[in-house]
């Protein structure tokens, strides 16, 4: 877990974000690669035979009487399926998160709201104001959620945790306090089995100028974005957005530490 951002002045904000890998297995080992001073041997196999088998589209590597292969070793939490050929296809996933006004971004960059005013709604900008940058791909046939997090109810004021920004779903306006996130842009690899996805309320209308549709993130645990299989190069911009009213408690202290947890179930 790391922390991201900082402290800025009067009515300021900042925002320090951790990430998290979540892997759900049902089959998977850890095996030891042998090596020597120039080779390492990352599978190895005790069988009678085998090769590779090639086509135009296709190149299968195969074996002939694999000793000690198959499914059904289980306990309680695990289900081992074990030999040669599985090995090849141990589970994987991959998770980053880093901020910016452009893809992809930087580890800690952070995102810096600055001094908040009452006549306007202050969010990513593309400019000034860094968006939140997230990347995952995961092989689990299970599929992959991305959940987000808060240390707080919304911005909190660390000097004196009861002054709160609160955070909620709604669609943002100048003079009306408000904070949260929502999904700007989703893709992924052409290749990809599955498409990644937001998720409500994450997936409101929201843009970088105008439209400040936002969904909560406080102390509950939410799914953000999410594929319903295997996920190839899922990419995502996720904007930060706040708003104070005239009687908002000025502070040079607003923080909130939001974590993204990617979990991918095999």
């Amino acid at each position: 877990m790391f922390n991201l951002g900082g402290k800025i002045s009067f009515i300021g904000t900042g925002l320090m974000i951790a990430a998290m890998v979540v892997i759900l297995l049902k089959s998977n080992s850890a095996v030891a690669a042998m090596s020597s001073t120039n080779y390492t041997v990352v599978k190895d196999s005790l069988n009678f035979g085998g090769d590779f088998s090639t086509s135009t589209n296709y190149q299968v590597s195969d074996t002939i009487g694999d000793v000690a292969t198959g499914e059904g070793i289980s306990s309680e939490n695990y289900l081992l399926d074990s030999g040669f050929q599985p090995f090849g296809s141990e589970g994987y996933i991959s998770f980053s998160v880093k901020e910016g006004t452009a893809s992809p971004g930087s580890t800690g960059a952070g995102v810096a709201l600055g001094t908040l005013t009452s006549g306007s709604v202050t969010g990513s900008d593309g400019s000034s104001i860094n968006s939140i940058f997230l990347t995952a791909e995961a092989n689990g046939t299970g599929g992959l959620v991305i959940t987000t997090v808060n240390d707080s109810a919304g911005l909190a004021s660390v000097s004196t945790p009861s002054d709160v920004i609160p955070s909620a779903t709604a669609t943002l306006s100048a003079g009306t306090e408000g904070f949260g996130l929502c999904v700007f842009a989703v893709t992924q690899d052409a290749l990809s089995p599955t498409s990644f996805a937001k998720s409500s309320p994450y997936d409101g209308s929201c843009d970088k100028s105008s439209n400040h549709a936002v969904g909560i993130t406080d102390t509950t645990a939410r799914i953000i974005l999410s594929s319903a299989g295997e996920l190839k190069g899922g990419t995502s911009e996720v904007l930060v957005k706040a708003a104070v009213s005239d009687t908002t408690i000025a502070h040079s202290d607003y923080r909130s530490r939001v974590t993204f947890i990617a979990t991918a179930t095999y």
